[in-house]
C-alpha cells in the first residue's frame, strides 16, 4: 500500500515539473538581437510591442521626434531594445530635418537613443552619412550625435576610421575625433587628427588643422594640416610640407596642392622648393610633380648644384 502511494506521488511530482517547464518555455521567449547575440530564455522581457511608434513634443507642443521600430522590448534590468529603429527629427515649422536608422538601438530612461552597428543618416539637404560604431548616442534635447567608441565613416571613394564622433545635425557638420585615418580606394592613406566633415550646401569638405601625413604613390608627405574637397578631388596640404621619396630624395616646400582627379596624383605649388637627392641640390620657386609618370618640373629661378 505504501509502495503504491509512493508511485502515485512520484507521478504527480513529475507532472507538476513538466507543467512548470512548459509554462516557463511559453512565457520566456527568446529575442534575437544580432546574429551572435541572443537574450537567454531565462531572462524574459516584460513587454513586447510590434510596429512600435512614439511621438515626442517640445516645450511649444510641436512634434520634435518620431521614434519607430519593427519591435520594442522592455526588460526589467536592461534598457529597452528597439529592432530596426528609425528616428525622424522635425524642424521649427514641423518638417522633417533628418532621418536616422540602424539595425538596433537602446531606448534609455533619459529619453536618449543609443544606436549600435550600421547607422545611416539622411539629412534634409540630401546629404547621406553612413557609419559603423559600437555606440552612437542621439540627444533628443539637442539633436547632436555623440560617440566615444571607434567609428568607421564611409566617405566618397574610401572610408575613415576615427576614435569617436560628434555631429551637429542642424548644421550638418561632423567632427571625427582623435586619431583619424582616411583609407582611399586608390590605396593612398591620410593620417591626421580631429577631422571635420562638412556636407552643408552640397559640399563634401574634409579638413583638419592638426599634423597630417599623406602616404601616396611612392611618396610620404608631412604637413601641418589638410583641406580636402571631394567634389573636385583636390587636396591642400597646409603649412610647411616635406616630401620623402622612396628613392631617398626629399623636397621641402609649403602649401602643396594634390590633384587626385581621374585616378591621378599631381603635386603643384607656387611656393619655394628645395629639392635634395644624393647627387643634386636644387632650389626653385614652383613645382609640378606627376607621381604616376614620375616627372618633376621645377619652375622659376631654378638653381642647381650637382656633386
Amino acid at each position: 500500500m505504501i509502495f503504491i502511494i509512493v508511485i502515485i506521488a512520484s507521478i504527480w511530482f513529475l507532472f507538476q515539473l513538466l507543467s512548470y517547464s512548459f509554462e516557463v518555455i511559453s512565457r520566456d521567449q527568446s529575442v534575437q538581437l544580432t546574429d551572435n547575440e541572443v537574450v537567454s530564455k531565462e531572462v524574459s522581457y516584460l513587454e513586447k510591442i510590434d510596429h512600435f511608434s512614439l511621438q515626442e513634443f517640445d516645450e511649444n507642443n510641436q512634434l520634435s521626434h518620431l521614434v519607430e521600430a519593427k519591435n520594442y522590448f522592455n526588460f526589467k534590468h536592461e534598457p529597452a531594445l528597439l529592432l530596426e529603429p528609425q528616428v525622424t527629427t522635425y524642424n521649427d515649422i514641423g518638417k522633417p530635418d533628418y532621418i536616422l536608422s540602424s539595425e538596433r538601438a537602446h531606448y534609455l530612461e533619459s529619453g536618449e537613443i543609443q544606436f549600435k552597428g550600421n547607422v545611416d543618416l539622411h539629412a534634409k539637404n540630401g546629404a547621406t552619412h553612413k557609419m559603423y560604431t559600437e555606440e552612437l548616442l542621439v540627444g533628443t534635447k539637442t539633436d547632436d550625435l555623440i560617440s566615444n567608441k571607434p567609428v568607421t565613416y564611409l566617405a566618397e571613394k574610401g572610408e575613415i576610421d576615427a576614435q569617436g564622433m560628434y555631429m551637429q545635425t542642424k548644421q550638418d557638420k561632423m567632427q571625427l575625433t582623435g586619431k583619424t585615418q582616411i583609407n582611399q580606394n586608390t590605396g593612398a592613406q591620410i593620417l591626421t587628427k580631429d577631422l571635420f566633415v562638412d556636407q552643408s550646401d552640397g559640399q563634401k569638405h574634409y579638413y583638419s588643422k592638426d599634423d597630417t601625413t599623406y602616404l601616396g604613390k611612392g611618396n610620404k608627405v608631412y604637413a601641418k594640416g589638410i583641406d580636402l574637397d571631394m567634389n573636385k578631388e583636390l587636396m591642400q596640404l597646409l603649412g610647411k610640407v616635406k616630401i620623402l621619396q622612396n628613392t631617398g630624395s626629399k623636397i621641402n616646400t609649403q602649401d602643396l596642392l594634390v590633384d587626385q582627379s581621374d585616378d591621378g596624383e599631381v603635386y603643384t605649388t607656387k611656393e619655394r622648393i628645395h629639392y635634395q637627392s644624393k647627387v643634386a641640390d636644387i632650389r626653385a620657386k614652383g613645382m609640378h610633380y606627376d607621381t604616376i609618370k614620375q616627372k618633376i618640373r621645377l619652375t622659376g629661378g631654378v638653381k642647381a648644384y650637382y656633386e
